[in-house]
């Protein structure tokens, strides 16, 4: 009977220890806190302002994903050898979702070394900027005028988009756009005068804006069949704060081939409201 016994613990016990030889012991990361990056204007007559809305950072370590995070994050990394290369890359909230957080393809990414620390916390603050091969064919900070224009010149209760240059008003520099809507002229449809091209693949608006009123966004296009159409892409709701916003184009000019582009801004009172306003700034298209 003791031998059965025995027989029995032998194997239990090689099992156990079988398991601690058996598992590595599990290792200690190296942390990195990153609160924001530090955007770079690297051409600002070509590219406007510097002002983004970086809201992610989408992290490797070795080209190995580390993983998505929202910012400001700290952020454990299972380290190789002595050090290794970190590689980092802005994330946007795309059309305003929240849960949408992609790479926005025409910002660079940031890579450094990363020393093996175990238990440590490094403080990183990444660099990026406007990739060399983006393009702006449309731009408007309003800083030396106002390229938009009533759209239906005419109409009975319509507003324009105009610059203004109130202090309490502004966003940066000296001057952002506005629409102010009341009972006499409770909406407004703009479009700009300059029309442009958009290449095929990728392409972004970027807006800043503050508003009490909610306002859309759209295009106007001249088609490869030469019928001029234009669509309200996307609708933006109220923000008592100045935000950014990076509304994505290439899905609507993919199913929409033409020329001749132009943005275009509709805002109106909504039921309940007898006054209100919209404040734009740094309007611009970026492409490839």
């Amino acid at each position: 009977m003791r031998y059965k016994v025995l027989l029995i613990l032998i194997p239990i016990v090689l099992s156990v220890f079988g398991c601690k030889i058996i598992d590595p012991q599990e290792q200690v990361p190296t942390y990195v806190k990153i609160d924001s990056f530090d955007f770079q204007t690297i051409d600002p007559i070509k590219e406007g302002s510097g002002a983004q809305g970086i809201t992610s950072v989408w992290i490797y370590y070795n080209n190995n994903p580390v993983g998505i995070f929202d910012l400001p994050c700290t952020v454990p990394v299972i380290t190789e050898g002595d050090k290794g290369v970190l590689s980092v890359t802005p994330g946007i909230t795309l059309n305003g979702l929240q849960d949408l957080q992609p790479q926005y393809p025409f910002f660079r990414f940031d890579t450094t070394a990363f020393f093996t620390n175990p238990g440590m916390i490094r403080e990183y603050t990444p660099t990026t900027s406007y990739i060399s091969s983006a393009k702006f064919p449309f731009k408007e900070d309003f800083e030396v005028g106002n390229t938009f224009q009533e759209f239906t010149s005419g109409v009975i209760g319509d507003t324009s988009v105009i610059r203004t240059i109130a202090p309490g008003n502004v966003f940066e520099g000296g001057a952002s756009g506005v629409i102010y809507l009341d009972a006499n002229n409770p909406q407004c449809e703009n479009i700009s005068k300059a029309e442009f091209q958009i290449a095929k693949g990728e392409s972004y608006l970027e807006v800043n804006y503050k508003c009490t009123a909610p306002f859309q966004v759209g295009l106007y296009n001249t088609l490869n069949s030469n019928v001029d159409a234009y669509d309200y892409i996307f609708g933006i709701k109220p923000s008592d704060t100045w935000k950014k916003i990076y509304i994505e184009l290439g899905s609507y000019t993919s199913q929409n081939p033409g020329k001749n582009y132009r943005v275009m801004i509709k805002s109106e009172l909504t039921d309940g409201m007898t006054s209100g306003y919209v404040l734009l700034d740094n309007v611009k298209v970026v492409s490839y």
